[in-house]
Order: structure tokens, then sequence, then C-alpha cells
């Protein structure tokens, strides 16, 4: 990905662990970032303090479709629904949309890094995800877990060096944006 969101506008729904690592992500990259979440500012005060002095935006109380004007990718943090009407309205508009599990297989894929190992389901994701976490660990390789499981992975993807394992709990929701030609 590189400098490819050097001075482009990125918007994020939902501030919670998932869009507090975009955030990160994209203002390291120079991007300029403004994140929407639909509860007010006062149910969102620890969310708001991670953030610390990083420069962005905040648009507390709702989603309006206003955020979309200039709007180069649109991002939900994880359990944010697809069917909401700004969703909705950016593929209208054809803006791209991604997540922070989308972002990171592509940047992983840009630097060699993996194989990953990814986990799904309707139940039992957590469990899954630490087992084989666990027994990679226990044969010797180095190996690291996580998505919807400790620290976002677009937070810790200076820590992988090529060739190691990667374990990743993915959503429903985290896969509605995958397909073939961008993950």
């Amino acid at each position: 990905m590189g400098n490819e969101w050097s001075g482009r506008n990125i918007v994020i729904l939902g501030l919670a662990r998932q869009g507090s690592a975009l955030a990160r992500y994209f203002v390291g990259l120079g991007a300029r970032v403004t994140v929407s979440d639909a509860a007010p500012a006062e149910r969102l005060e620890r969310e708001i303090a991670h953030l610390g002095d990083l420069p962005v935006t905040l648009a507390l109380g709702g989603h309006p479709l206003t955020l979309l004007d200039g709007c180069d990718l649109l991002c939900l943090s994880g359990g944010v629904p697809a069917d909401l009407p700004i969703v909705q309205e950016a593929v209208r508009q054809g803006i791209p949309l991604s997540n922070d599990s989308l972002l990171t297989f592509q940047e992983m894929r840009r630097r060699g890094l993996g194989p990953v190992i990814a986990i799904t389901g309707s139940s039992g994701k957590t469990t899954t995800t630490t087992l084989v976490g666990k027994m990679l660990e226990a044969s010797g390789v180095r190996v690291h877990v996580g998505g919807n499981i400790g620290t976002p992975f677009i937070d810790r993807l200076d820590t992988i060096m090529p060739g190691e394992r990667i374990v990743l709990e993915l959503s429903s929701f985290q896969l509605e944006l995958f397909d073939s030609q961008r993950a």
C-alpha cells in the first residue's frame, strides 16, 4: 500500500478497537482521517482517549451522508453492518469499501508475510483460533494470533517477519468485503 493513501480522505465507521487501529494506520500513511460513530461522545470517552493526539476528525452521534463528500475510501469497523444507509450510499457513489481485515491481508500479501490461517464460523471461532495458534507454537513455529482476538493485526504488521505463521479469527461482517481480487 505504501503511500497510496497519502493525502487521501478516509472515513472510518466505528470507533472501537478496530476503528482506532485503522485511524492510526491511515494517519501513519499520511491520509486525512474522519472517524464516525453512531454513539455520542459521552459514551465514547475511553475510545476517544485511545486516539490520543492523532490528527483525526470525529463525527459522533450518527453517520451523516455528507461524510462521503470527497471520500476516497470508506472503512467499516468490526460489527458495523454493510446495510447502513451511509454504506449503501457509498456503494451507489462507487466509493470503495474496506475494513481492517481486508487491509491487513492486502498489506501482508504486499510484504510477503504468511502463510495465513483464517478461521470463521458461527461459534467456536475464538477457541479454534487459540488452539491452532497453540498447536503451531508447540511445534516450534513462530506464530501470531489475532483478528478479533486481542490487538488488531493492522497495528502489529511491523512485528511479523516473512515465513512466520499468522492465525486470524474473522467474523462474517469482516468477510463481507473480501473478494478474490482484493484479498
